[in-house]
């Protein structure tokens, strides 16, 4: 029997959030975090193992302070970790467990004396090289600022590195620290000696993306010979150019001593030379290292290159294997345990999908999973050669869902765990929701998603909401959304669309691409055409029409707002929205003088368009006061310049949240709020009455 809850914001918040689950070696058990969000009580963290055959779980640890929980290679049920100590020390912790979960032994393997983090293990016979991340001196060594007496709080700058999302960038950059665990007299692991700098270069800061949203472990990675990892260009040809990365080589002689050699920069044979590179990975042997790379020039063109640990140079894996240029853009890879072949995840029509794609000459990807959309997936079990694969996943009814595929696609995948029961335990089926397809503006069909209350009637008509979503090279996609859920967001009485338009990635390299060259011509004109389309859908009622974004949906808000477009709704919401464009490209990246008319073509704060703000539905603006990507100071000028026209709008603030509302009960507020602004502007439900 599946026990129901509706899905409210009380229900929503409350929903336990599973992380990536990663097998042990022989594919036995799993290991998992889960956050629970109970009211009054905060957030319980817990560490879990999973039984891969039956899907029952128990809990590990529910310690708050532990983080970068590994399997210990080549070490059978057992399990590192490390811990946040007093004074910002680290300790190295090992775990042993047994079959069934039972802890059979718990010890500290090394404490260090800083903060640590992105721990990375890797087996060499019979022991296990690491690796973590953490603050450099100016000589070099690890770095405690909590032991460092300072009296003054200020910062100085020399260049654009600032602030990162919802971060200033530290004074002392990160560096990779390296060291062994290596058993000792009395059968424990130990680390062998101090931990010591791979960088050793004081104009490096590794891995790249510490101060950005993704995960800053996926760019670097481990292997007998080395370490490789992803830094920013240190000396960019031009200031725009200050993000742009490469990948370098640290070769290791030995895992317990001082590196020889300073970071090698891997060169192309190719001209992506400018640009964003990402997710470094070590061929299984050591002698390969491949890596994605995002042109300056063309951010939507990722290509895959791979090239010899020998050589340093690489060569782009789309030419040497497909023959040209692959039409979707991966967003990470994986090799397969023998190396020939590469596992990838990439957007594909508004999903996230697995390929595989071999190594050879006349290849193609293959897929391998198309839905529900992957977020993790790792081999099953060392020794069956990648056939199986445990994949975690989610959907747009299910928070989180484990299986098991067979790579071979013989068999079709085996579920081992659905949080929701794919979305029965929310009272939610896959009847409400569907694709819908309608013609854009750039002789192409957009895609997007529709979805409806579980209590949906088509004989009667639904008050619609429209979603613009961030980017705007990102996607609406079918996987679980912890902020802007289209599911919940119906179950409160809505039809919920939305569309992929133009510039969204998973729908073709060229697609994407216009999101660069185009401004807001073609996504603009693209949401014209959705709200044409739906209203011919008799069950949706477009005069009680609600438009809702963050980031650069909440510009995308803004640039309507003073166009004809903003007629059609009857209230507007925008979270962390652009303002002015001309400042957007001040306090990111410095002057630009050859696109400053586009900036002033598409700036929302031009003053002739400002002057048709007047004219807008009620809008409500929501901001976070430590939100440095669109600082708090847009979303005021929104707000401002509404009420300085006589618009009836609402700001709601969040001392501290920075681009994302993280904090449950702010979650809880932020939901509420926007529910009960809709509600007062266009009601909700077949019935309901406009505000």
């Amino acid at each position: 029997m599946v026990i129901t809850q509706r899905l409210t914001p009380e229900s929503f918040v409350r929903l336990p959030r599973r992380g990536v689950v990663v097998p042990n070696r022989d594919g036995t058990l799993g290991l998992y975090n889960v956050s629970t969000y109970e009211s009054g009580k905060g957030t319980r963290r817990e560490w879990r193992v999973m039984d891969i055959d039956s899907g029952s779980s128990w809990l590990l640890t529910d310690d708050d302070k532990v983080h970068d929980v590994k399997w210990l290679p080549d070490h059978d049920g057992t399990i590192a970790w490390l811990r946040s100590a007093t004074n910002g020390f680290t300790q190295l912790a090992v775990v042993c467990i047994g079959n069934t979960g039972e802890l059979k032994d718990h010890y500290t393997a090394a404490e260090f004396d800083a903060p640590v983090q992105h721990l990375k293990l890797k087996g060499l016979d019979g022991w296990v090289a690491f690796a973590v991340v953490g603050l450099a001196g100016k000589d070099g060594s690890l770095y405690n600022e909590e032991t460092t007496g300072k009296m003054s709080t200020a910062r100085i700058y020399d260049d654009l590195n600032v602030r990162g999302w919802d971060t200033y960038i530290k004074p002392r950059r990160h560096a990779i620290f390296y060291s062994a665990l290596v058993t000792g007299d009395d059968g424990r692991l130990t680390v062998a000696g101090p931990l010591r700098n791979a960088v050793r270069r004081q104009d490096l800061e590794a891995p790249a993306g510490m101060y950005q949203p993704e995960d800053p472990a996926d760019n670097y990675d481990l292997c007998e010979k080395g370490i490789v990892f992803v830094a920013c260009d240190p000396k960019p040809v031009h200031p725009r150019h200050h993000a742009t990365s490469d990948v370098y080589f640290v070769p290791v002689d030995s895992w317990t001593a001082m590196v020889a050699c300073r970071p090698v920069k891997l060169t192309m044979q190719t001209d992506h030379v400018v640009g964003y590179a990402s997710n470094p990975r070590f061929s299984p042997d050591g002698s390969m290292v491949a890596y994605l790379k995002k042109p300056f020039a063309n951010p939507a063109d990722t290509r895959l290159l791979m090239g010899h640990v020998s050589s340093l140079s690489s060569f782009d894996v789309w030419k040497m294997c497909i023959g040209s240029a692959w039409d979707l853009a991966p967003s990470s890879f994986e090799y397969s345990p023998h190396g020939q072949s590469v596992l990838i995840l990439a957007d594909d029509c508004g999903r996230r999908a697995l390929y595989e794609l071999e190594l050879r000459y006349h290849a193609a990807p293959r897929l391998l999973m198309g839905r529900p959309s992957v977020h993790g997936y790792h081999l099953l079990n060392n020794g069956n050669d990648g056939v199986q694969l445990l994949v975690s996943a989610s959907s747009m009814l299910d928070n989180s869902v484990y299986m098991v595929i067979d790579t071979t696609l013989a068999s079709e995948p085996r579920v081992i765990s659905s949080a929701t029961r794919h979305g029965q335990k929310l009272g939610l089926s896959h009847s409400q929701v569907s694709e819908i397809w309608f013609a854009g503006s750039a002789e192409s069909f957009v895609q997007g998603w529709l979805t409806k209350p579980s209590n949906f009637d088509p004989e009667k008509k639904w008050p619609v909401v429209l979603q613009v979503h961030d980017g705007p090279e990102d996607a609406a996609r079918d996987e679980w959304h912890w902020r802007w859920n289209s599911v919940l967001w119906a179950e409160q009485g809505y039809v919920v669309v939305c569309p992929n338009f133009t510039g969204s990635v998973g729908f073709g390299v060229g697609f994407n691409a216009r999101a660069y060259g185009s401004g807001l011509d073609y996504p603009y004109q693209d949401l014209v055409n959705c709200l044409e389309s739906l209203a011919e859908i008799p069950y949706i009622d477009t005069d009680r029409a609600v438009l809702a974004g963050g980031g650069y949906g909440g510009y995308m808000v803004n640039w309507i707002m003073g166009q004809p477009l903003a007629k059609k709704f009857k209230t507007m919401i925008c979270h962390g929205p652009v303002f002015d464009t001309r400042l957007l490209q001040l306090y990111q990246d410095g002057v630009n003088e050859r696109n400053s008319e586009d900036l002033e073509k598409w700036n929302p704060a031009r003053p002739d368009l400002l002057r048709n703000w007047k004219d807008a539905p009620p809008v409500l603006v929501i901001h976070g006061d430590k939100d440095y990507r669109y600082p708090v100071t847009d979303g005021l000028s929104v707000f401002k310049t509404l009420q300085g026209l006589g618009v009836r709008s609402r700001f709601l603030s969040f001392p501290d949240e920075g681009h994302w509302v993280i904090n449950p009960e702010n979650a809880l507020v932020w939901h509420r709020t926007v529910f009960e602004w809709m509600e007062q502007w266009v009601g909700k439900g077949p019935t309901g009455t406009e505000g």
